[in-house]
């Protein structure tokens, strides 16, 4: 079976216990939709801390794909998020969102 990294991320310590538990419940669904197995989550407030964690995981293939809610959650600026992206891509990780579906970095990141 396939393994999923989950990513939520908030803004402000708040929103820990309502949109963090939000995100985390759609993509414990989005997994099982998929046919994954949910084998860690993480939770970041405004910064990348735990997305630069999950590196290392990647790169040791704890982790088949990463999703997340929105590709605005690994960063606000696209080009960052595709960035993020291109780097998970690079371990073979595959990176999906409910809203976008699967999210690549393309040609355009550069």
């Amino acid at each position: 079976m396939k393994r999923a990294w989950l990513y939520c991320r908030g803004d402000a310590p708040e929103d820990r216990n309502s949109v963090l538990k939000k995100q985390e419940k759609q993509l414990y669904d989005f997994a099982e939709q998929l046919g994954y197995q949910v084998t860690g989550v993480s939770v970041d407030l405004d910064q990348n801390t735990e997305l630069e964690k999950l590196k290392q995981d990647a790169d040791v293939k704890r982790f088949d794909a990463l999703l997340v809610t929105s590709l605005f959650h690994i960063h606000r600026d696209r080009r960052q998020a595709l960035a993020w992206v291109h780097e998970f891509q690079s371990f073979g990780i595959e990176v999906f969102s409910p809203l976008e579906g699967h999210i690549s970095a393309g040609e355009g990141l550069i």
